[in-house]
């Protein structure tokens, strides 16, 4: 199979990771995969295209593929990739966001190719006049959880049949705990023998941040070897994150190390015994809950949006009903109980291996794929 990928945008947020990796681990699978996206990245370091080509993949450049629409520059990429398509043939063309996906549909239906749409909404797609008319004319949908395919489904009166449930992958290589990688705690300063609870999401006032701190603020009552580190950045850390911290007296408890990236990132993981997740964010597919658990640490979710199709309750993690109350005792169950502790995290190791991992993605996907050109 030769299936294009168009992905229009040149920054290094949101799906552009998974919709990159998808292309390597579907290339590693057997199948043609190539990658197109935004070429031209202003003053900034254009870091799709650097990290595709770290990755193996040669992008093709020769498109605008903007992130937001542009009449003139949409209208010359349709041409463009009209005239590509004349001369490469492809079976399919898997767009990522919803300007590639603009793009695409015209161009394809004049060869014609099927078009497949990755959603990364955990809740579905937005209504809008333009996403209605983007799924009408796609011949399959992969959502990230049942959440979004049913959602999509009943908003948009399409068939069940034309959405497809395919979790978001996880580097299971990259993010493995018997790797070594730097040390977080030895960055942080925490002791050996500390008991560390770690989120990673931005700080924003939607984000239940104060029910995280208040239900830290108990479990030091009864340990006094308890830390929080918090992972990430956002316009309203302060407000959001370090003053109501200074107001518990919880400074040197809770820290702050910011946005962390690279082997950096995936060594702080590793720093945590637990990983927390109070509601799904700009990253409508929650990634992160998964890096945490491909790391072998047990994931504490609220009941909110998809994040009851990552963990399930007693199994990998725990999934509390989103009360400060429930996740103080959540957070406490898993200090005490420390074999409890281990046995979640080896399944949440063993659940990313064989639910989230990029091969068990691309088998899926590839299957998909087949579905629509048999």
């Amino acid at each position: 199979m030769n299936i294009l990928h168009l992905f229009s945008n040149c920054k290094w947020t949101g799906p552009a990771e998974p919709a990159l990796n998808l292309c390597v681990a579907l290339r590693a699978h057997g199948i043609n995969a190539d990658f197109a996206c935004a070429p031209d990245a202003g003053q900034s370091i254009n870091k799709v295209v650097e990290t595709a080509r770290d990755r193996g993949i040669e992008p093709i450049l020769q498109f605008h593929l903007r992130k937001h629409r542009h009449p003139l520059r949409n209208l010359q990429d349709r041409w463009a990739l009209s005239r590509f398509l004349s001369t490469h043939p492809y079976d399919l063309i898997h767009c990522h966001l919803d300007n590639d996906h603009a793009i695409a549909i015209s161009a394809a239906q004049k060869h014609p190719i099927p078009i497949v749409r990755s959603s990364y909404e955990g809740n579905g797609f937005a209504m809008s006049a333009r996403h209605a008319s983007l799924l009408a004319q796609t011949a399959v949908v992969i959502e990230p959880s049942f959440l979004a395919r049913n959602q999509d489904s009943k908003t948009f009166g399409l068939s069940p049949e034309r959405f497809y449930v395919v979790p978001g992958a996880v580097d299971t290589h990259r993010f493995d705990p018997a790797r070594e990688v730097p040390d977080g705690r030895s960055w942080m300063r925490i002791p050996r023998d500390a008991f560390v609870v770690g989120i990673v999401a931005r700080m924003q006032t939607h984000r239940h941040y104060t029910d995280l701190f208040e239900a830290f603020q108990q479990l030091a009552q009864y340990v006094p070897d308890a830390y929080l580190i918090v992972v990430g950045r956002g316009s309203k850390q302060e407000q959001v994150g370090k003053q109501p911290v200074r107001e518990r007296g919880l400074e040197r408890r809770v820290l702050f190390p910011g946005f962390i990236e690279g082997e950096n990132y995936v060594g702080m993981l590793k720093a945590f015994d637990v990983g927390v997740f109070l509601v799904p964010g700009s990253d409508g597919t929650c990634r992160a809950a998964r890096e945490i658990m491909a790391m072998g640490k047990p994931m504490i979710v609220a009941d909110r949006g998809m994040l009851r199709e990552i963990v399930t309750h007693e199994q990998d993690g725990l999934v509390f009903d989103g009360s400060g109350e429930q996740l103080f005792l959540s957070i406490k169950r898993l200090c005490e109980r420390k074999s409890e502790r281990i046995r979640l995290g080896c399944m949440a190791r063993s659940t990313a291996q064989t639910r989230f991992s990029l091969a068990v993605q691309a088998q899926q996907v590839a299957g998909i794929y087949s579905s629509i050109l048999t």
